[in-house]
């Protein structure tokens, strides 16, 4: 009977690691639009590229927003450059899941994931890159 009760709460706790593990790994969307914060007090535009077992792969739109959007208007996103005086963003940027998590990403909307919005991101898996923590 001792070992009944030892194999049952084994596979109870398998069974709860891996819904833990599925909604972790299923809470943002590819191609998903979300409102997170930035620095000030103010919010940004990310969009999730890409997500696999050590990053979510996001872009950064240079827009700022004073208050958290609930619906954005693609085709005013932009990236911009380092010449801006208002700033830029920045087209890739591999982060560490528990990292983006400490953004408050909210979602707004699903849109699709280019060809040259994956460019960055096929490098980054080329070189082997790093996943910022």
């Amino acid at each position: 009977m001792k070992t009944y009760w030892i194999y049952l709460i084994l596979i109870v706790s398998v069974f709860i690691m891996l819904i833990v593990k599925y909604s972790l790994d299923n809470s943002y969307k590819v191609g998903g639009l979300y409102s997170a914060t930035a620095e000030e007090g103010k919010y940004s535009i990310v969009k999730v590229l890409a997500i696999d077992t050590s990053a979510i792969h996001i872009r950064v739109y240079k827009n700022k927003f004073d208050k958290r959007p609930k619906n954005v208007d693609v085709s005013i996103l932009s990236l911009g450059t380092i010449h801006d005086k208002d700033g830029f963003g920045i087209g890739h940027l591999p982060l560490d899941k528990e990292n983006f998590k400490q953004w408050e990403p909210k979602f707004i909307k699903q849109d699709k994931v280019s060809d040259e919005e994956l460019e960055g991101y096929k490098m980054w898996k080329e070189a082997n890159g790093g996943v910022w923590k």
